[in-house]
């Protein structure tokens, strides 16, 4: 068991509202890096990020109660980001534009640029990869394994295997193209 896993009597012992603010903090941070591989825009992260953690609030209940607490957050993360991003096509919202992203660089240390370039080809090739592969890439790129990752999208451990393989060959042929 590892540190940010809770038992399941721990977790009956807690209220719902404690047992996700304590999963939140814990997931926060790969919460957060889903979102910034998801969407450009930060004001439309933060409203994301919102909208997520309305959808886990509602959702406590059975948040506490499932098996795998952390694939069920991710599965409701899944859910409403992939509604996001059908809202925002639907929209035709536009991602960060380079001459944003240039001027973001050019207010950063100098020690930092090269990875910060490096991060920001790896986050728009990212967003590149198709829905399926970007979700599945996410999930593994926060250490999740194939059953965690099958539990969050529903989908059987072959087709998380598939998805993954294929996640990775699309990504590389990204970055080699830039």
């Amino acid at each position: 068991m590892t540190a940010t896993t809770t038992t399941t009597a721990e977790r009956q012992a807690q209220t719902a509202e404690q047992f996700l603010l304590q999963l939140w903090q814990q997931q926060q941070g790969a919460i957060s890096r889903t979102l910034l591989a998801c969407e450009a825009d930060a004001a439309a992260r933060q409203d994301l990020k919102q909208d997520i953690y309305l959808a886990l609030h509602q959702s406590a209940a059975r948040l506490q109660a499932a098996e795998n607490p952390r694939a069920y957050l991710f599965r409701i993360v899944h859910n409403v980001t992939v509604d996001h991003i059908a809202q925002a096509q639907k929209h035709k919202w536009q991602p960060l534009d380079e001459e944003m992203q240039a001027q973001l660089l050019d207010d950063c240390p100098s020690g930092q640029i090269g990875e910060q370039q490096q991060n920001n080809r790896l986050l728009q090739a990212v967003r590149q990869l198709s829905a399926a592969n970007r979700q599945v890439i996410l999930l593994a790129m926060e250490d999740m394994d194939a059953v965690e990752i099958a539990q969050v999208l529903q989908i059987s451990h072959g087709a998380v295997r598939v998805r993954l393989n294929r996640a990775k060959t699309e990504l590389m042929e990204l970055m080699q193209d830039e």
